[in-house]
């Protein structure tokens, strides 16, 4: 058998469109030890049961991602935690009765049968139920918990298309479950709740002052988390540099992008009618720039920002021009995400 660079042996992946069949038969694989890349409302995860420890190392080798980044375990709804959480508090019991199915990972203490694997060694693990169904009725059929960082190689752009797992690791793991287009686009908001004070350890969709509403307490933002990250556990998505495209991406106001010298092919991406209008210009006087209009709504951009940057490489573009968001909650979690792309 052939192996990949990494050594990771050479596979063929089998893309599969989601179906009552086709989705027992990758919980199946799941519980024979094998990998399999699904849709959640967030991103394509690239899934291993918990209980499958060599499943669990074949993650790690297909991203090429480090062994002491933890990964998230993903559930059913309603599913049993016992032993694999250390205890459901009430604090915990709230934001699952309020968010879940749905984009929020909580970081709580990891029971007994939840493996170190998973959790990058650490005594808390990361855990949340997706909305997505073709992820509920695979977690179903599948039993246990579903370890499942993002279906890409380590740093890189996440999916948000089968197309891209199929390209990106379609070498390296055996199923792929296609399914409906992730409708959030951008990975899940990470609460931690090990201390008195619940804090945001990444921004997603929903929102601090979501989590504050329901539970009557104020909750550390996570730009105040990010000065102290000595005293947080580890978590995905937490790397200065991340969620990287092969073109180097700048974030700018629309009076910046003259700026920058436009020597090769360029995809400028904007919504406001003063960035596209310098754009358009830029196009003008550079015959190697590529326009793209997007919406001015933060969910909207967030559901289309992977995509995107994707399509700057297909393109074969060698830098994006991103026009840089408000500073506010509703635009945190895409100013996380492009804030990292652009490191």
């Amino acid at each position: 058998m052939t192996t990949t660079d990494s050594g990771v042996p050479h596979v063929h992946a089998e893309l599969l469109v989601a179906s009552d069949s086709h989705i027992q038969r990758c919980a199946q694989a799941l519980k024979q030890g094998l990998l399999v890349a699904f849709p959640t409302e967030t991103v394509f995860g690239l899934g291993a049961a918990v209980t499958q420890l060599v499943a669990i190392e074949g993650i790690f080798k297909a991203k090429g991602r480090p062994s002491e980044h933890p990964l998230i375990a993903h559930v059913a709804p309603g599913a049993n935690l016992t032993g694999w959480v250390a205890e459901v508090t009430p604090t915990m019991q709230k934001l699952m009765d309020a968010f879940w199915p749905g984009p929020l990972t909580l970081v709580v203490p990891k029971g007994a049968r939840m493996p170190l694997q998973v959790t990058g060694g650490q005594s808390s693990v990361g855990i949340r139920c997706p909305s997505h169904p073709v992820a509920i009725e695979l977690l179903k059929a599948t039993g246990v918990p579903v370890a499942a960082p993002s279906a890409n190689r380590f740093g890189k752009v996440s999916p948000t298309r089968a197309s891209h797992v199929l390209a990106e690791l379609g070498d390296r793991i055996p199923f792929i479950l296609d399914g409906d287009v992730p409708e959030v686009g951008i990975e899940s908001t990470i609460v931690s709740l090990l201390n008195d004070q619940p804090a945001i350890l990444r921004p997603g969709a929903i929102t601090a002052a979501q989590i504050e509403g329901v539970l009557g307490v104020v909750v550390k933002t996570h730009g105040q988390v990010s000065k102290t990250p000595n005293a947080n556990p580890r978590v995905s998505g937490a790397l200065e540099k991340h969620y990287s495209p092969d073109a180097k991406v700048w974030v700018l106001n629309a009076n910046e992008l003259f700026v920058v010298p436009v020597q090769q092919k360029t995809l400028c991406v904007g919504w406001s009618d003063a960035f596209l209008a310098q754009a358009d210009a830029l196009r003008e006087k550079h015959g190697k720039v590529v326009v793209e209009a997007l919406s001015y709504n933060p969910s909207e951009v967030a559901k289309a920002l992977y995509a995107t940057l994707r399509q700057a490489d297909e393109l074969a573009c060698k830098q994006v021009l991103f026009e840089k968001p408000e500073e506010s909650a509703e635009w945190e979690a895409v100013n996380d995400r492009l804030k990292r792309a652009s490191a």
